[in-house]
């Protein structure tokens, strides 16, 4: 009885695990987040490679989140025209943002967070670490 009780109990925890599946991982390389709305974008990653995308997020969002001194900020797509990455601190990747307006901000994003999109060849991912700049299309 207490065998056939540690068997159950064992099968009951394994397909537990099993199921959580993403929790605490990336997606897979072949899904991405789906924005609300559908920006298109060329990046050009730290190794001079252009892609062009649409669909695209940063962290599944259409909205840049950062730090700015002590304060949290999101800045929507809609105002930003280029990113260009500048030097990685710690945890953190220095990001001088130009605004549509002719303005720019300089903000810190988590190095490790991500960007999405689709290209013409499938779907495409990579860290804030890895870019070099990122030119929103009008």
């Amino acid at each position: 009885m207490k065998k056939s009780l540690a068997m159950v109990t064992v099968l009951s925890s394994l397909l537990f695990l099993f199921g959580m599946g993403e929790i605490g991982g990336s997606p897979p390389s072949d899904r991405i987040p789906l924005p609300e709305k559908n920006f298109s974008v060329l990046v050009v990653d730290r190794e001079g490679i252009q892609t062009s995308l649409s669909q695209f997020s940063h962290e599944g969002k259409v909205f840049l989140a950062g730090k700015r001194g002590s304060a949290s900020v999101a800045i929507p797509f809609d105002k930003i025209f280029e990113i260009q990455f500048q030097s990685k601190e710690g945890t953190e990747t220095l990001a001088k943002v130009s605004l549509r307006d002719q303005k720019s901000i300089e903000v810190k994003l988590d190095k490790r967070s991500k960007v999405f999109g689709k290209a013409g060849f499938g779907t495409f991912q990579i860290e804030v670490k890895d870019l070099k700049s990122i030119n929103f299309h009008p």
